[in-house]
């Protein structure tokens, strides 16, 4: 098995084909990912609070809403990140996300890194085609930064444990998930990928990966399971702790039962690596 990091053209080609048509699976999954009422005994539920806001990077701001459970304290932080789907397109499932976590006690943000480059308004597709390779390359560097500052805002938050945040990406998300927990080291405490891949790092800089959690399905027809294989593979060379699971049959997006399945997966992570 190979362990050189993926070769971005044909990937990000391959992720165009997902911005629109790929968009009704991804939202249906994240309005199916809650656990059932059976597995809610074993979490601690806290009253929480929903709120909009912005943060600023590199002097300009960026939209996120977040959920804050209501005891005074701080808690560990989770920054969402959605796929390359149409402006607030599957927000609804990611406000259920962040509802979840904040219930579980967890400070959870959700954050719109379209904000400085991406689809301006509301509802606006991503580039798609030919030219989403190129739209992705030239922007993600600013993606990137938009997320590390989340995780910089989030370190002066009296209410957030600055030691203990994570990030959850999905397919384009689970890309920048990735490279931001490689670049950032020790300031990010997990990574939970969702049909994602590694690219824009270089292999070394694996060895600063923090616990990850790669999730995928075995039929992805966007980004093929060999991605996670070899993300596997790389961590593993690397001696990085991560746990890996493959859904027979599944394609991009998964569907509700391995959504649900993925998400308590997810859920179980975050206690084992943050704590709660």
């Amino acid at each position: 098995m190979s362990l050189r990091a993926p070769r971005r053209p044909l990937l990000l080609a391959t992720l165009a084909c997902a911005a629109l048509f790929c968009a009704d699976a991804q939202a249906s999954r994240a309005a199916q990912v809650s656990p059932d009422a059976s597995e809610l005994h074993s979490i601690e539920v806290h009253p929480i609070e929903v709120h909009q806001g912005q943060f600023e990077s590199d002097g300009k701001p960026v939209e996120d809403f977040y959920c804050v459970p209501l005891a005074p304290g701080a808690y560990p932080a989770v920054i969402l990140l959605h796929g390359a789907v149409p402006r607030g397109f599957g927000n609804q499932g990611f406000a259920e996300q962040c509802r979840e976590l904040a219930a579980a006690g967890y400070y959870a943000m959700f954050v719109e890194y379209y904000s400085q480059a991406g689809p301006a308004r509301l509802g606006d597709p991503p580039v798609t085609g030919k030219g989403f390779a190129v739209w992705v390359n030239g922007n993600f560097p600013i993606w990137t930064r938009e997320i590390a500052s989340a995780i910089d805002a989030l370190g002066r938050n009296p209410g957030v444990e600055r030691d203990r945040i994570a990030l959850i990406g999905h397919s384009l998300g689970a890309f920048l998930a990735l490279a931001v927990g490689a670049a950032e080291g020790g300031r990010v405490a997990a990574v939970i990928e969702y049909y994602g891949a590694l690219t824009h790092t270089a292999p070394p800089m694996v060895a600063n990966m923090p616990p990850t959690l790669i999730l995928h399905g075995s039929a992805d027809a966007t980004i093929p399971v060999r991605y996670a294989y070899e993300l596997d593979a790389l961590l593993t060379s690397y001696n990085r702790p991560h746990e890996m699971k493959i859904y027979p049959g599944a394609g991009h997006g998964l569907d509700p039962a391995t959504g649900a399945d993925a998400w308590q997966r997810s859920l179980d992570f975050l206690r084992r690596y943050l704590g709660r």
